[in-house]
């Protein structure tokens, strides 16, 4: 990392990518990751910084997939219990809002965007509304590394974002995964150090009184 990469921690965005109960439940690794995925998403809580939760809805009939999932049927259908986020990233998903390009305000801070192909970027208001919240880095975690979060990963930096990638908050993470990332100048982290980073400097705490020689407190 350098002056250009490097992430400005006190100005980025947590983005967790499909991490739905379909999809927990189909793609090997992920169960694994979401207590890490889930201490993230509280630190950005805690910091007031801005979450946008990324999520896939098909419709049954998979007009709207990708050409390599439109024989795909049964995961991740508005209005069904598997679409909706994981527990504890979020509340009850709007698909009716999300399919109309919409983000789904669930928290202060915190967002759902529906994306309908790999890359949270592509065809979404994303970098709009990261830009309108003055946000240069974002941190990408979720499911699964070598497809949504890796595209979202390649597109943030041909948007001139800083990314940094949560290697033990991502699902399906590699080796290679460590050693090609760096390459497109994108940090690769572990999820502890980010909470870290993200932390709300704590206030110093006021120096003790001392007595003077005479017994009065001074300070």
């Amino acid at each position: 990392m350098d002056e250009y990469t490097s992430p400005e921690f006190p100005r980025s965005a947590l983005l967790t990518i499909d991490l739905q109960r379909d999809w927990v439940a189909a793609v090997p690794g992920t169960p694994a990751v979401l207590p890490a995925v889930r201490r993230l998403t509280q630190a950005y809580r805690d910091a007031g910084r801005p979450v946008v939760h990324v999520v896939r809805l098909y419709l049954p009939d998979g007009s709207n997939a990708d050409l390599s999932r439109r024989s795909l049927r049964g995961k991740a259908n508005p209005h069904t219990p598997g679409s909706q986020l994981a527990d504890g990233l979020g509340g009850e998903l709007d698909p009716d809002l999300l399919l109309s390009g919409q983000l789904q305000q669930t928290g202060p801070a915190e967002h759902v965007l529906y994306k309908p192909r790999w890359s949270a970027f592509f065809r979404t208001s994303l970098l709009d509304h990261l830009a309108g919240q003055d946000v240069s880095t974002v941190v990408v975690a979720g499911c699964n590394y070598p497809n949504c979060p890796r595209a979202t990963l390649v597109d943030a930096t041909e948007r001139d974002l800083r990314t940094a990638a949560v290697r033990d908050a991502i699902s399906g993470w590699t080796e290679d995964a460590d050693r090609e990332l760096p390459g497109l100048g994108i940090a690769c982290l572990d999820a502890a150090d980010v909470i870290d980073a993200v932390r709300p400097a704590r206030p110093s705490a006021p120096l003790p009184a001392r007595s003077a020689p005479d017994g009065r407190s001074t300070s």
